[in-house]
């Protein structure tokens, strides 16, 4: 990341803080950018949860049930599906990882 976009995410970041530390909702800065961080990450792993979840109850069974069935005839719509599971289940692993690296309580 460039310093002139680092500059101006930390400006907005502080501009956001600020208040809340005014009113004592938060120590630091610091403090304020760890506590959104990991609430925006448990929100993106509960909305994959939840994408994931939809599947499931579709199909009544696991990606990996639906991998192997698939595997035998697939409709252009059953691939599309696929392709937007996998993406789904991507996704949560590498917001899973994320709360992992971050200390976030997921």
């Amino acid at each position: 990341m460039s310093s002139e976009i680092e500059n101006e995410v930390m400006t907005e970041l502080k501009h956001a803080a600020k208040p809340l530390m005014e009113l004592g909702l938060y120590a630091s800065a610091r403090e304020f950018i760890m506590d959104v961080t990991s609430e925006f990450i448990k929100h993106k792993i509960e909305f994959y949860n939840k994408q994931l979840k939809v599947f499931e109850d579709k199909y009544g069974m696991s990606f990996g049930a639906f991998s192997k069935k698939l595997e035998k005839s697939v409709t252009i719509h059953e691939e599309d599906e696929w392709m937007e599971w996998e993406a789904a289940e991507n996704m949560l692993n590498v917001w899973k990882q994320a709360a992992k690296e971050t200390g976030a309580s997921a």
